[in-house]
C-alpha cells in the first residue's frame, strides 16, 4: 500500500508497560509501531508478520554461505595436516549448523517470493 494515504484513525489504550513491549518489538523488526500494529492485526491467522525484507534475507544467505565456506576450508586443511579429535567434531557441528541455517533461509525466501 505504499503511496496511499492513511488518514483513518483508531484509538487503543494501554499501559506504558505494553506501549514499551510494542514500541521494542516494532524497533526489532525495523518497523515503526503504527505499521507493526497494522500488519499484526491484518495479517492474524493469514500471514506472519514481516520480519525481514527479501534483500536482507538474500544478504544473511550469502553470509552464511561464506562462512560455510570458511568452515569447509578448514575441515579440508583438519583433513590434510591432521587435528585432534574434539576439535574436528566441533567444527564438523559447526557446518552442519550453518548448513541447515542456509537451508532455511533459502525457504524464508522462497515463502517471501511466494507473498509478492
Amino acid at each position: 500500500m505504499r503511496g496511499t494515504s492513511r488518514t483513518a484513525h483508531i484509538n487503543v489504550r494501554m499501559t506504558d508497560g505494553e506501549r514499551a513491549e510494542i514500541v521494542a518489538r516494532s524497533s526489532s523488526f525495523g518497523m515503526p509501531p503504527s505499521t507493526f500494529l497494522r500488519e499484526a492485526a491484518l495479517r492474524i491467522g493469514e500471514k506472519p508478520v514481516k520480519v525481514a525484507d527479501e534483500s536482507t534475507l538474500r544478504q544473511m544467505l550469502v553470509e552464511m554461505k561464506r562462512q560455510g565456506n570458511n568452515l569447509n576450508q578448514s575441515m579440508r586443511s583438519i583433513n590434510a595436516y591432521g587435528i585432534d579429535r574434539q576439535t574436528a567434531v566441533q567444527l564438523e557441528n559447526a557446518v552442519q549448523l550453518i548448513s541447515s541455517t542456509a537451508s532455511e533461509l533459502s525457504t524464508l525466501l522462497s515463502k517471501a517470493k511466494e507473498r509478492l
